[in-house]
């Protein structure tokens, strides 16, 4: 079994031997001997699994260890190592969050297979976060477009009226006369052409602020962090679905164009009204001739 562990002790004796004995089993070893060091080193390497030594100058594992495991996005199983054997000791390390404690001098096999034991664990912990990744994105993912769903926006809501969400505007960007594609292409040329334009608008937003979503049949939600360029936003999304090109038959394509309801006045105790005012400004895009942006 591979894997990357970190040892970190003070005493060079200890660390050698236990390198020589890890790196046989085909383990990535790396080593730090200063306690105040070890939490930039953990970092750095990102190991698979820590081996810590109990008592060390300045710092103990002790108080490395409650650093590390306070950490929200800290997952790394810890096994204390510690010539001392007194029952409170052990119960602390544990208590601590560490999967194992064991005392000094170690039996190497026991080792070998207390370590083998707590890289499944990692690896088993591991994967579960990976399906649950995979689970959300199937819930929380529109299964078409790639963009968020409205279960998530029902998330979203909650989080705008907590506090823990902010936004300064919302647009609605809707296709223009998209039945008529439908009913005379077909339903593949559809969901081709919703693609490329949730492609489209997905590229136009920021991934780390902003929220893109698939309101409803061929209307896209934006939720945008910054009010300040989102006139350029809309602009830059309508001129990008203008230049789409969806190959209908041989050497046939057709031109699309969507129009966009803005608003800027958002208000996050309700959410409702935010919707209404964007829903208001697409109407009046498109009694106004479609292909264009109002704002509201």
């Amino acid at each position: 079994m591979s894997g990357r562990i970190l040892i970190i002790d003070d005493e060079p004796h200890n660390l050698n031997i236990l390198r020589i004995f890890l790196n046989s089993l085909h383990y990535e070893i790396f080593t730090v001997e200063d306690g105040t060091e070890a939490q930039a080193m953990v970092k750095e390497v990102m190991p698979d699994l820590i081996l810590l030594d109990v008592m060390m100058p300045e710092i103990t594992g002790f108080e490395i260890c409650k650093s590390l495991i306070s950490e929200p996005e800290f997952d790394t199983p810890i096994i204390f190592l510690s010539a001392n054997a007194q029952k409170e000791d052990i119960l602390q390390g544990l208590r601590l969050g560490a999967v194992d404690y064991l005392t000094k001098p170690f039996d190497l096999d026991v080792l070998e297979r207390k370590v083998e034991i707590a890289l499944h664990q990692k690896a088993k912990i591991k994967n579960l976060k990976k399906d649950n990744k995979q689970l959300a994105k199937l819930v929380y993912v529109d299964a078409l477009t790639g963009l968020y769903n409205r279960a998530y926006l029902d998330i979203t809501i909650r989080m705008i009226s907590e506090g823990t969400k902010k936004f300064q505007a919302a647009m609605m960007v809707d296709m223009d006369y998209f039945k008529d594609i439908n009913d005379n292409f077909g339903h593949l040329v559809g969901d081709q052409v919703l693609r490329e334009v949730a492609a489209i608008i997905q590229s136009k937003v920021s991934s780390d602020h902003d929220l893109a979503f698939r309101y409803g049949g061929d209307e896209y939600l934006v939720l945008l962090h910054n009010e300040a360029n989102c006139v350029e936003i809309a602009n830059s999304i309508i001129k990008d679905v203008d230049s789409l090109k969806v190959s209908l038959a041989p050497n046939k394509m057709k031109e699309f164009s969507v129009s966009i309801g803005l608003t800027n006045n958002f208000d996050p105790t309700c959410f409702e009204q935010i919707i209404t005012q964007a829903d208001a400004a697409l109407l009046g895009a498109k009694n106004s001739g479609r292909h264009q942006i109002k704002i509201r």
